[in-house]
């Protein structure tokens, strides 16, 4: 961290407590410091993890995908992910098989993983946004998606917010004591 980096042990805490959910959703404005506070708070997990940097650029199903199982393999480089085999094909197979196959991935992994989409506002393809709803219908166990964003996602977080299974931190949650 920067020589200057206020350490920020309240809102480390309370990601501490998001682990046993799913979805962990920070939404704040450009310099509120999501990214800071989520690069503080995996600095100090013990979980494995893998973060993705995303820009306008990566509004393609295929490389979005791709960039996920780059983030999964480097914390499980042993790892079976059938999904790349998928991509590998000489058209990209219907989406319904893309999350079944990506679920049954994130199934398989040997510990619980931490996965970090940042900038996730930058993603306007309505096939990732789908295939992230539909990964979180029934969220593989050892999944915990944390994404940083500056909007809202376009899904329906209702269910998600009702079952108990996403943790919010918005910019007031951000905002220095």
């Amino acid at each position: 961290l920067l020589r200057d980096h206020i350490t920020r042990p309240r809102l480390t805490a309370q990601l501490d407590v998001s682990n046993d959910r799913p979805l962990l959703l920070l939404r704040a404005p450009v310099g509120s410091g999501k990214s800071t506070l989520l690069a503080e708070w995996l600095g100090r997990l013990s979980l494995a993890s893998g973060w993705v940097s995303l820009d306008e650029g990566d509004n393609d199903l295929e490389r979005f995908l791709s960039y996920i199982l780059a983030a999964i393999r480097r914390s499980f480089p042993q790892g079976r992910l059938a999904t790349r085999d998928l991509l590998q094909s000489p058209t990209l197979p219907p989406l319904n098989a893309l999350v079944a196959s990506l679920a049954d991935d994130l199934a398989q992994l040997p510990e619980d993983f931490v996965l970090v989409l940042d900038d996730y506002h930058c993603i306007t393809d309505p096939q990732i946004h789908d295939l992230l709803q539909q990964v979180l219908r029934h969220p593989p166990e050892r999944l915990h998606l944390v994404i940083a964003t500056r909007a809202e996602p376009p899904w329906p977080l209702t269910r998600l917010r009702v079952r108990g299974q996403v943790t919010e931190l918005r910019y007031e949650d951000l905002l220095f004591t």
